[in-house]
């Protein structure tokens, strides 16, 4: 579990103090619009750019506190682009610092339906096949590393997973989140730009502007039409009867 305790930036790009908590088992989205400060949150939340004030702590512990080492088994960041530096197979990409069992490898390739291409260099697969190959990555990074103590499995961090991917891979690939939230009691932490998929696979979520926090809750809570309308600067209209009743938007015509 990771909670914060008025965590925040003071350095440019600025995140205002907040206080929350990040639950095992839970996908929680965050969402604004360009420059809210999303992804600079998301370093804040991994530990690769520390807290200038107030605190996190993870496990209890402080995020500061923890040996780089031991931070990989409770951890995962999944950067928005991350090309790998060299002619690794897929297979051996997913494997790289954990050592992981090969059935670990196996299932996670065919959770992201990415078997086909086990064997294939990652420097020749497509954007979005690059992009669900180092999402299968940071989630073997967890399972196979997790520590012997823990009683979830981590923390995945993804930074905008879904850029890449048509609308099937989308849906396909958030369900498997969803999947592997309830599965492996992960928390996953989404930025995302597309307010409808927070809305249909999202447990909560938080609506960052000019780096504060604005709202956060259930997804029917935070993205009312008023106030994503006001946040966007977009004229939008509310559609009910989304799935298990969730609304969805649509812009105005």
């Amino acid at each position: 579990m990771l909670t914060l305790h008025q965590a925040g930036l003071t350095t440019t790009p600025a995140i205002a103090p907040l206080d929350g908590t990040i639950r095992p088992g839970e996908l929680l989205a965050i969402v604004g619009p360009n420059g809210a400060g999303k992804s600079t949150l998301l370093s804040m939340l991994s530990g690769f750019r520390p807290a200038e004030q107030g605190e996190l702590h993870l496990d209890g512990k402080p995020l500061r506190e923890w040996p780089i080492a031991e931070l990989a088994n409770r951890r995962a960041l999944v950067a928005q682009q991350e090309l790998p530096g060299f002619d690794w197979q897929t297979d051996e990409l997913l494997s790289l610092g954990s050592n992981p069992a090969k059935s670990l490898v196996a299932a996670l390739l065919d959770d992201l339906d990415l078997t086909h291409l086990a064997k294939r260099s990652v420097l020749s697969l497509s954007g979005g096949e690059r992009q669900r190959v180092m999402i299968a990555r940071g989630a073997c990074q967890l399972l196979s590393r997790g520590s012997p103590t823990a009683k979830d499995g981590g923390i995945l961090l993804l930074d905008e997973p879904t850029s890449a991917l048509d609308i099937g891979q989308q849906q396909r690939l958030m369900r498997q989140l969803r999947g592997w939230a309830a599965q492996h009691r992960m928390a996953i932490v989404c930025v995302l730009h597309d307010l409808n998929l927070a809305s249909t696979y999202a447990d909560r979520v938080w609506l960052l502007h000019q780096g504060q926090r604005i709202d956060h809750g259930l997804p029917s809570q935070v993205l009312n039409p008023a106030t994503i309308a006001r946040i966007y600067a977009a004229e939008l209209q509310h559609i009910e009867g989304g799935p298990h009743g969730k609304p969805l938007l649509a812009l105005a015509p």
